[in-house]
């Protein structure tokens, strides 16, 4: 079951990129493998938020890119850390849309399944805490 988990993470991840670009945060809802009532727990370090569904985490989104032009979030690595939860490593860039500032950054998400859909998020700034959240180490 790991990694058909780790497969249906990546096909949510392509599909949320997929129509991203496209200025619809939501396309991953469209896959089926997203539960109606998902939970996505925003990075602590910036705002300890919880978000549910679809258009919470709309959202979200909305409100974290609408200061960017250009922005693009890019998977580097999908890590398997059982028990229905997979890591993804990802490296984030934009450009301010006041300050023409280039901004990049790297972050962490667990993923969490039950039943081989996803039904929650949790964003982590330091990679190394995500895994051990995860119960893995680097």
């Amino acid at each position: 079951m790991s990694q058909e988990n780790v497969e249906i993470v990546r096909r949510i991840i392509e599909a949320f990129r997929g129509g991203a670009e496209g200025g619809d945060f939501g396309a991953a809802f469209e896959t089926g493998a997203v539960a109606e009532d998902v939970e996505w727990i925003a990075v602590a370090e910036l705002e300890r938020r919880s978000f549910r569904g679809r258009e919470g985490f709309i959202e979200f989104m909305r409100g974290w890119t609408e200061d960017f032009e250009g922005w693009s979030a890019q998977l580097e690595r999908l890590v398997d850390a059982g028990d229905d939860c997979v890591v993804a490593f990802f490296h984030q860039t934009a450009t301010g849309k006041g300050s023409g500032a280039p901004v990049e950054m790297d972050y962490a998400v667990i993923y969490e399944l039950e039943g081989g859909q996803l039904v929650r998020m949790r964003a982590y700034l330091d990679r190394a805490q995500a895994l051990e959240a995860a119960g893995l180490r680097d």
